[in-house]
């Protein structure tokens, strides 16, 4: 019997040599990698080392239903009677997520960012955080950078599972997982938990402000562990949450601060770019922002109204005119204005086009007002340039709720 060419049903156009990669001198997922091996061995038509190897990650991990799907089709292939891949499994839609699980583990082997590519959703990193979560739904994968002055590094990534029914949350209860920047707000023990969220969870603020404009109902998204009669969950499989496994969350942990709201970037699909764009895209946003800024200094409201969507603009139940007539009355009695802005994030906001998400610490002062505060500036592009179309105070609340969606 010809594994490799039944492999090769499942998994097309994938290299038969697959090596262990490492990030910041740490060897990734021991288990994935054991798992990787197996697979490889069979491809190479090297069956009984394929057996063994998967006898021993069995040994290791009892509860991998991969790892048990390939020892039954391997011990079924010694007979002869194996002609796909999943073959002794009754039910169609378990060997579907099992040989998707494979898929995806391998693919994320090689990834545009071992060729040194960043990704387009993080453009600025603020000074304050130190790593950053980005969830590749279409991948099954969850990438962790570090913050190195401002710039994506990556330093890990796991296996990740979604919702059943996909990506690009609307409803409650529709059974897919959210596509936005959230931010984590607070660490749940799994002693406080039932065992279907394994080791521990993370919640994060879905809706978020740009969920809220667009309606979109639903709540407890948390990022959590596996329950114990698994190792992982299937990629499409949870609802709503994104789950890793146990191991992995708890390898996790050491990169998240509720404390710092962590951000949890999550797209369907991530966009990849050059260092060279990567840094026009954020000079071209901070350019913008500190033009915003200058014209809010010199108190011509002209020139700062400008800067806001005369059509799609939207914040504090105000529209642009209304907006425009407050601001026009506020500044209008500032003898003068100072804004400063640290902590800067930068996001071209997923699922979105054209939308750019900016994140900061506001420090503004006048003559009669002095305050600090988390500021958020949506930008969209329009036909006449980038405009403003959403503002507000950033403000992230614990959230106590189990995890419903």
């Amino acid at each position: 019997m010809k594994l490799k060419s039944l492999i090769s049903t499942v998994l097309p156009c994938l290299m038969l040599l697959i090596s262990p990669k490492l990030y910041a001198e740490e060897i990734n997922d021991i288990y994935e990698q054991s798992l990787i091996q197996a697979v490889s061995d069979i491809q190479q038509l090297n069956h009984q080392q394929a057996l063994d190897d998967t006898r021993k990650l069995l040994e290791q991990y009892p509860t991998s239903k991969v790892g048990q799907m390939l020892y039954a089709d391997l011990l079924l292939a010694k007979a002869g009677v194996l002609p796909s891949i999943g073959y002794g499994m009754q039910q169609q839609s378990q060997r579907d997520d099992l040989t998707l699980e494979i898929k995806q583990r391998l693919s994320s082997q090689q990834t545009p960012a071992d060729q040194g590519l960043l990704p387009d959703s993080l453009l600025q990193l603020a000074d304050n955080q130190p790593f950053y979560l980005l969830l590749d739904q279409s991948q099954s994968r969850l990438y962790v950078y570090r913050n190195e002055q401002g710039k994506p590094i990556l330093e890990a990534d796991y296996f990740l599972s979604i919702g059943l029914k996909g990506s690009g949350k609307e409803k409650r209860g529709d059974q897919k997982t959210p596509i936005g920047v959230y931010h984590v707000t607070q660490y749940i023990d799994d002693e406080a938990l039932p065992d279907l969220y394994g080791k521990g969870a993370f919640p994060v603020n879905y809706p978020n402000s740009w969920d809220k404009r667009h309606r979109r109902t639903g709540d407890g998204i948390w990022l959590h562990g596996t329950p114990s009669y698994t190792y992982n969950r299937a990629p499409l499989s949870s609802n709503g949450c994104m789950v890793v496994s146990n191991p992995d969350f708890i390898n996790l942990k050491k990169y998240i601060s509720p404390e710092m709201n962590t951000p949890v970037i999550v797209v369907k699909d991530i966009r990849w770019i050059d260092e060279g764009q990567w840094m026009v895209q954020q000079q071209q946003m901070n350019l913008l922002l500190s033009e915003w800024i200058k014209d809010w200094e010199n108190k011509n409201h002209d020139d700062y109204i400008s800067h806001y969507s005369t059509t799609e603009f939207n914040a504090r139940g105000r529209n642009y005119q209304q907006w425009s007539d407050y601001k026009r009355r506020v500044n209008a009695a500032k003898t003068f204005i100072d804004v400063d802005v640290s902590n800067l994030s930068i996001y071209r906001y997923p699922g979105e086009e054209e939308l750019i998400l900016m994140q900061f610490e506001q420090a503004y002062s006048s003559n009669n007002l002095s305050v600090e505060s988390p500021k958020e500036l949506y930008w969209k592009k329009q036909s006449n340039g980038w405009k403003i179309v959403s503002e507000d105070s950033r403000k992230v609340q614990l959230r106590k709720t189990l995890a419903t969606n």
